[in-house]
């Protein structure tokens, strides 16, 4: 390790344990409109709080690239101390704006909210792009669904936020410019369609990602730009590690398209499911085959071109990639996975899209699945309600 990085970690360490020795400037007025706010709402009490440190560390070695008409804001929950907000600028670095002075349960809905009105009220900005940081597992209900938070929920259930929760709480913002998911299995159909009007991109992976997340060092700049594409690329660049972190999938989708692309989806693949057909998922992508906790999360492209035939793949196709115009993957053809997928490694890179679709399948049954699936906007825009499912 560099000494340079040694430095950022002392002092980091020193400004998270001491937090209570750099109190919020009292009766601070709010600043001047800025061109954009950037949020990074970092959940971390949890088995992650040990990475925060690696990703702040990460966003105080970028400060020089944070421009003057950016505010950089970081809210930090993690085992060891009470939530609190940061400051990150390239002339002050990291600052202490406000600590808590009681735990909180920072995937409750009510306590997001109140932190990202305090954000926007003292920060406001022209445009916002958020971050959210976390544990989580896409759309799949009472399963950290976005976020857990151990100090206030040790049972299946409690502690997380669920989609709808994390809608209505961002829908009380503006627009943001985009929505990056540094969490596991978020890059999901039913997500992005629930979250469709309070953003413009949301960016994330539709499988499990390596333990470090995202290299911030590499994003920050692209964070404060707006920069879907830059956001992606950086993180994509940064992976293969090692053995332990072969690579990561992600892509990015263009959430104004997705109201398109549900009216085509439902066109072409529920003729297929109709009175609870099931067709056979043989060659299907799989990202998860945990199935107690978890769905298959099957990747939407490669389902529809093991389905669909030639024409109506091709037609498909011009919807998906208006919708997902840009989706990676390593060079390894495979990802990080902590004992979730039986074979994290993409068998048709070719047909590889990027974002996971929900199938009905008659084993779901018994976990649930099936019936939890009809409660999602998805459900109805894509046109299952129909089949019987």
């Amino acid at each position: 390790m560099k000494r340079f990085d040694l430095y950022i970690i002392i002092y980091i360490g020193l400004l998270l344990t001491g937090c209570h020795e750099y109190p919020a400037p009292p009766e601070e007025q709010p600043r001047a409109e800025a061109e954009r706010t950037v949020i990074v709402y970092m959940a971390a009490d949890n088995s992650l709080t040990l990475q925060v440190r690696e990703d702040t560390t990460e966003m105080v070695r970028s400060k020089g690239t944070i421009p003057e008409d950016v505010n950089f804001i970081i809210y930090l929950d993690d085992r060891l101390h009470k939530p609190a907000i940061y400051e990150l600028s390239a002339k002050k670095g990291l600052r202490l704006w406000k600590q808590y002075q009681e735990e909180l349960c920072s995937t409750n809905a009510d306590v997001m909210l109140n932190a990202l009105q305090q954000i926007e009220h003292f920060f406001p900005a022209r445009h916002y792009g958020i971050t959210l940081w976390s544990h989580a597992t896409g759309w799949t209900p009472r399963r950290d669904t976005f976020g857990k938070d151990e100090t206030h929920g040790t049972m299946q259930g409690e502690g997380e936020m669920e989609i709808p929760e994390l809608r209505n709480v961002l829908a009380h913002f503006p627009k943001f410019d985009y929505l990056f998911f540094d969490a596991c299995f978020m890059q999901c159909i039913e997500v992005a369609y629930e979250l469709r009007d309070v953003t413009r991109w949301m960016i994330s992976s539709p499988a499990e990602i390596p333990a470090p997340g995202a290299p911030y060092h590499r994003i920050v700049e692209s964070l404060c730009k707006g920069d879907a594409e830059g956001i992606v690329e950086g993180y994509d660049s940064a992976y293969p590690l090692n053995s332990t972190y072969p690579g990561v999938l992600l892509s990015c989708i263009d959430c104004n398209e997705l109201d398109d692309l549900a009216r085509v989806t439902g066109q072409f693949l529920t003729p297929f499911y109709m009175e609870r057909s099931q067709p056979s998922a043989e060659g299907f992508q799989v990202y998860c085959n945990f199935l107690d906790k978890y769905t298959n999360y099957f990747d939407m492209r490669t389902t529809m071109c093991r389905l669909l035939s030639q024409e109506d793949y091709s037609v498909w196709m011009e919807y998906f990639d208006k919708a997902v115009p840009l989706r990676t993957h390593s060079y390894t053809n495979k990802w990080f996975s902590n004992g979730l997928c039986a074979h994290p490694f993409l068998e048709d890179p070719e047909c590889y899209g990027g974002v996971s679709m929900f199938v009905p399948l008659n084993v779901y049954d018994d976990y649930g699945w099936n019936a939890e699936f009809q409660k999602t906007s998805w459900y109805e825009a894509a046109g299952w309600a129909r089949t019987g499912w």
